[in-house]
């Protein structure tokens, strides 16, 4: 026998690593004599989140010469989540991450807003 999965039905795709779901038939002999019940076990993986939204955003180094005030500059922006895997789509929070060269910290919430 064979069986085949329809991977695009949202009860298989919603899976993460580590869930199960079943499926099952009962075979019949070609006469009616004699049946047996065939189970198939379906395991979800991990499928990647896709993140978007705003990612990108610019500060300008000011001198004061414009009326704002020296200190320090901000950014901010919004991404967004999805993933296929149910309860998955989260971000975690990070609060006052170094940037790679240290010239400012990251923070993002879990909504997905975040500042510089």
């Amino acid at each position: 026998w064979t069986y085949t999965a329809d991977n695009t039905q949202a009860a298989i795709q919603q899976l993460g690593a580590g869930d199960t779901i079943t499926d099952s038939f009962t075979a019949v002999s070609s006469d009616g004599s004699d049946s047996q019940l065939v189970t198939v076990t379906i395991h979800g993986t991990n499928d990647s989140a896709v993140i978007g939204g705003v990612s990108t955003d610019d500060v300008t180094e000011d001198n004061g010469a414009d009326g704002i005030v020296a200190g320090n500059l901000t950014a901010d922006g919004l991404l967004t989540i999805t993933d296929v895997d149910a309860g998955e789509a989260n971000f975690t929070t990070q609060a006052a991450t170094a940037g790679s060269n240290g010239y400012g910290t990251f923070t993002l919430a879990a909504d997905g807003s975040w500042t510089y």
